[in-house]
């Protein structure tokens, strides 16, 4: 092997070092980035038309009547309300709850989301449901990754980990550094 080919392989494995440290600095955002993209591709075909007719604007043209309807779908298990209300291409199935009362409204946050309680008195189950305007027309948004990256929720679960995993990183490194530091130390000191 020559001269040259050693400092060419040497190179090598320095770009891939290189290259696998910074894919491990950037691995959450490239995961974030790609469950992101996911649930905006998913967005696409997520809604069915039929359910934003001006049919169903006027139906419910504001968060309240949603709201309203909701309590009578999760009193009664009613699925095609549900869909309805949703306005999802997929169906989501409900268990009756005959003591489900609607509560209040609890926040309006900067994603234009309404917050609605609902409340079990048999169980003392409270629920709290997301109402937002889609297409002029007002939908419950049921807890899905669409609704976590449209409403900014992810970030309460993203940024621990993402801190975590780069916390664990330096240490490695730290590790690694002060590992490959004492060898060197010892190789300099004939140990």
């Amino acid at each position: 092997m020559t001269v040259q080919q050693q400092k060419s392989g040497k190179q090598k494995r320095i770009v891939r070092r290189v290259v696998s440290i910074f894919l491990l600095i950037f691995m959450p955002l490239i995961i974030a980035g790609a469950l992101m993209a996911g649930a905006r591709i998913h967005s696409l075909f997520r809604y069915e038309e039929s359910y934003f007719s001006p049919q169903y604007q006027e139906l419910y043209p504001s968060p309240g009547p949603v709201a309203i309807a909701l309590e009578s779908a999760l009193k009664n298990g009613d699925t095609r309300l549900f869909s309805e209300l949703t306005g999802m291409k997929r169906e989501i199935t409900l268990e009756p709850q005959p003591k489900m009362m609607f509560s209040i409204l609890v926040d309006v946050d900067s994603y234009d989301y309404f917050h609605y309680l609902y409340f079990d008195f048999d169980t003392f189950h409270r629920q709290t449901y997301f109402i937002k305007e889609i297409n002029q027309r007002w939908v419950v948004v049921p807890e899905d990754l669409y609704f976590y990256f449209d409403s900014g929720q992810w970030l309460r679960v993203f940024m621990p980990l993402a801190m975590t995993w780069w916390v664990i990183l330096a240490v490695v490194g730290i590790l690694k550094g002060l590992s490959y530091l004492g060898a060197r130390t010892r190789a300099a000191y004939g140990f």
